[in-house]
């Protein structure tokens, strides 16, 4: 299975929204949900879903779909990812949990509310970038 332009992140899902701004939605609503849990006095909790939500969320998304393709007699499934909103994605990825992975023992492990808030205005940029990117504003002159 190739996964292209037509069957990709660029597809139309409902009424004008693609699959990224559906993910990236999704993604909101979890943020918010691991705030309520945090503020409720669960932080271990809240931190956890930080990371149990997105593995999950691969695991069953990408690996399901691969597990159905590949049950199909499709032995090769080969995703193609392309376009400047992929950079995007994974340059701000990148870029988090390189600061973090600095950053963290710089603190000794004790984080602040600043740090907090620094990690909350990356994804802020990251959310207003991906979606300029996502509607075409913000795109790659072609030569």
């Amino acid at each position: 299975m190739t996964v292209g332009k037509n069957e990709g992140t660029s597809g139309q899902q409902g009424p004008g929204k693609s699959r990224t701004t559906q993910s990236l939605s999704c993604f909101h609503t979890d943020v918010f949900s691991d705030f309520t849990l945090a503020r409720q006095g669960y932080p271990r909790m809240a931190f956890s879903a930080c990371f149990g939500g997105i593995i999950f969320n691969m695991l069953v998304g990408v690996g399901l779909g691969c597990l159905l393709q590949i049950s199909r007699g499709h032995m090769e499934v080969k995703l193609e990812p392309d376009g400047l909103l992929v950079w995007v994605l994974a340059g701000t990825l990148g870029l988090s949990l390189v600061c973090s992975l600095v950053l963290v023992p710089l603190q000794c492990f004790q984080l602040s509310r600043a740090y907090g808030c620094c990690l909350l205005l990356l994804y802020l940029t990251f959310l207003v970038v991906a979606l300029l990117t996502e509607f075409g504003v913000i795109h790659l002159k072609t030569v």
